[in-house]
């Protein structure tokens, strides 16, 4: 895909309501590596030079720092862009690294192998938090494991819902790993405060974050892009992870976890401040809060032929997921089992 020579005039509602400078003077994720399980993440994105490791491509082999497809470096570029100079654009946590494990191949697809393959990957690699921007509604016991085996090494998992659209008046079968107790599944929610999925009670669903009309970067190019769904959801509950993890590295991951979801707003929305800020050493540490952040202004919006098209989808926000939505996100994360 090519650059875009359209740079956003100001930051996006997305990264506005999740307010990660309020917490900037207490943390940024520094310490702390984050694996984007992907298309792979591009070391020449705007803002990710120097951030993105070699990574793996669990697919075709060999490395994982490039990205042909765009989706992979636009949910990293979330978490941990640095700003760099003529744009506005920040990731969440932007001392954060990235280990990027690419899972597509080369026309676009994830074979059956490749999640359970790279999760296993960054299992190794050490890294702190895994985002899953997909899932499969029939996991095998390959993958299970692999998932398993990550949180018995304390990283946090997090994974997307299924964007998977109704078809028939049928149910959409959830997604795994998000389906798994063990981890964090994150559904998207856009500025209007509807879900941009509809997520069943059997979806897992533990947290909504910004899921619509968020501004990211390509592979290259400094220009920007609108990207949505639950992937771009879940990417930012990775950065939020990220900075909890670099601000309280005695936490074990079901104690993050715990913390992201039982500090959500309102319906189980992503609170960042909440989550890290509220709990800091002394009052004196804690830097003042922002003005609420759940409706905000609508930055000037970047064009509609400058998104990653088909890259990271947009999920349709339906009334009819309001229920569903907000009654699991609050009673699922209460019955998680957590350890500490």
């Amino acid at each position: 895909m090519g650059p875009s020579s359209t740079v956003a005039a100001g930051p996006s509602w997305a990264f506005r309501r999740v307010g990660p400078a309020d917490v900037w003077p207490l943390t940024r994720g520094a310490g702390v590596t984050v694996a984007v399980l992907d298309s792979g993440v591009s070391a020449k994105g705007s803002g990710l030079a120097g951030v993105v490791d070699r990574g793996t491509d669990v697919v075709g082999g060999g490395r994982g720092d490039t990205d042909c497809f765009g989706r992979g470096t636009a949910l990293a570029a979330l978490i941990a862009a640095r700003p760099v100079e003529g744009s506005l654009f920040a990731g969440i946590a932007p001392e954060t690294r990235v280990l990027p494990v690419r899972i597509v191949d080369g026309k676009g697809r994830i074979p059956p192998s490749a999640m359970a393959k790279a999760v296993t990957a960054a299992t190794a690699a050490g890294v702190d938090v895994i985002l899953v921007g997909v899932g499969s509604p029939a996991p095998d016991a390959a993958l299970r494991a692999a998932v398993h085996a990550a949180v018995a090494k304390d990283i946090v998992v997090v994974a997307a819902v299924s964007d998977d659209k109704p078809k028939d008046n049928r149910p959409v079968p959830p997604w795994y790993p998000a389906t798994d107790p063990d981890v964090l599944a994150v559904g998207g929610i856009a500025e209007s405060g509807l879900p941009t999925e509809v997520a069943s009670p059997e979806s897992g669903l533990d947290l909504l974050a910004p899921g619509d009309q968020a501004y990211s970067v390509g592979p290259s190019g400094k220009g920007n892009y609108l990207v949505g769904g639950p992937a771009v959801a879940a990417a930012h509950v990775a950065a939020a992870a990220a900075l909890v993890r670099a601000y309280k590295p005695e936490l074990g991951q079901a104690e993050v976890r715990r913390r992201l979801a039982g500090t959500a707003a309102g319906a189980g929305a992503l609170d960042v401040y909440a989550a890290v800020a509220e709990e800091a050493a002394s009052a004196a540490d804690v830097p003042a809060r922002a003005a609420p952040r759940f409706v905000v202004p609508r930055p000037e919006p970047v064009p509609p032929e400058k998104t990653i098209a088909g890259a990271v989808a947009a999920g349709t926000a339906l009334a009819t997921g309001i229920a569903a939505l907000t009654v699991t996100a609050i009673r699922r994360g209460r019955r998680r089992r957590w350890r500490p």
